[in-house]
């Protein structure tokens, strides 16, 4: 990611020039077809929320983060009866609370929201063992899976206002730390013994840089956690060619887990290989013909998978990393719902752009590729949302004019590109 100087350096605009016009031309290709997937994937997304009756409340859960992330609104019948059914559930497992602590934290208007985030933290604290999560409460040993939703949940609480701790962060933080083996890599029990593998690598970094973040001081840094976390993307950059591998163990998990960890660390590329575009260039592909996904040991019932168009949990783990819509920053305490771009159409008001616009922005640059891919979209609510954010980040349009369909804004919009490839 550097060039040379020197002489050669006179080059530099025109070399950056032609190969940002060819990463934006990959890039419009693989960006169209995540938007088919998307859209193709949504039916069977509000599928099975329907006829998830028994589901255990960690995969309505799921279920129903997968349904926001995609701009699903809230008043849709199949979300809404997914999140009245969530709400009222009892939930027991790590996995259940911590999830469910994530869609509250997503969304402000969940019922009662601070007491349900209160009782929830305060039941998810009595899964621990050592200072990490496992299954039950009470657990006799805790796992690296657990422990990152666990983590997560703790986030999403101390988000919405919930008091966690110091010494809850310091005691995940050295746990799972004492779990990292020479290689920088996780597996999956806490212990060293055995082989690491990505999927428990990426939840390790997660955790880590959870706790980094819930212990960071101003203008103050953590240099041992610092350098396991770094350790744990060496060990995932020597490993990359799991990533966009659907034969990668537990690969949907795992790419969902890499999404998270690498927006907490504003990691965009491992080496040489972008793994958003690697990642979504395999889910693309692996999409099945009715829109969902399945994969690995937790697809299961491959008849009800065909006919609702894959497995629940491959299909929320594909779209919610497809969407890539973790937020490095947890949402607010308070406040209105947030307007994702795909609740804008023809109808929404300008009221509803302006709002978008400035959620995007506050995102700032972890916001840029999809504030790009919007202002190539043909809805002009979602164009000029875009472009108000991309004003508020960069200082500049760039000559864009959101009135106008995106051919007629092409020389604009690549500057806008070039400016975020030299910025980001």
């Amino acid at each position: 990611m550097s060039f040379p100087i020197a002489r050669q350096s006179a080059l530099l605009p025109w070399l950056l020039f032609l190969s940002t016009s060819v990463l934006a031309a990959q890039g419009e290709g693989l960006d169209a077809r995540i938007k088919t997937a998307l859209d193709q994937a949504r039916k069977p997304l509000l599928a099975h929320l329907s006829n998830q009756t028994d589901a255990s409340p960690g995969m309505r859960a799921l279920l129903c983060l997968a349904a926001l992330h995609d701009g699903v609104a809230p008043e849709n019948v199949p979300l809404s009866l997914g999140l009245a059914r969530l709400a009222s559930a009892n939930c027991e497992q790590t996995y259940d609370l911590s999830l469910r602590l994530m869609v509250m934290e997503f969304w402000p208007d969940y019922p009662d929201r601070k007491v349900a985030a209160a009782s929830d933290c305060k039941k998810l604290l009595m899964h621990r063992h050592e200072s990490a999560f496992g299954y039950e409460k009470v657990p006799q040993q805790w796992d690296l899976s657990n422990t990152q939703y666990g983590a997560l949940g703790l986030r999403a609480a101390a988000s919405m206002g919930v008091a966690i701790e110091r010494r809850v962060w310091t005691g995940l933080a050295a746990e799972v730390g004492s779990a990292q083996h020479n290689d920088g890599g996780f597996g999956y029990l806490a212990s060293t013994d055995g082989d690491a593998y990505p999927s428990m690598t990426a939840a390790g970094i997660a955790v880590l840089a959870v706790c980094r973040q819930a212990l960071e001081k101003k203008n103050q840094s953590n240099s041992e956690l610092d350098g396991r976390i770094k350790n744990g993307w060496s060990f995932l950059t020597k490993q990359r060619k799991a990533i966009g591998d659907p034969a990668t163990r537990w690969s949907y998990y795992f790419h969902y887990g890499l999404e998270r960890a690498a927006i907490l660390c504003d990691v965009e590329q491992l080496a040489d290989l972008d793994w958003y575009q690697v990642g979504a260039a395999m889910l693309v592909q692996e999409q099945q013909p009715g829109g969902g996904w399945s994969n690995g040991p937790a697809a299961g019932g491959m008849l009800k998978a065909r006919q609702y168009g894959g497995d629940p949990a491959s299909t929320a783990f594909a779209i919610l990393f497809l969407r890539r819509g973790f937020r490095k920053v947890p949402g607010a305490v308070t406040g209105s719902r947030v307007l994702l771009l795909a609740n804008l159409y023809a109808s929404s008001s300008d009221t509803d752009v302006q709002q978008c616009g400035e959620a995007l922005a506050k995102r700032g640059k972890t916001a840029m590729p999809a504030i790009l891919v919007a202002l190539r979209e043909e809805l002009p609510q979602r164009r000029r949302a875009a472009l108000l954010a991309l004003r508020t980040i960069s200082g500049e349009d760039f000559g864009i004019d959101a009135g106008l369909p995106p051919e007629q804004n092409a020389d604009a919009l690549r500057k806008a590109e070039f400016w975020y490839l030299k910025n980001r």
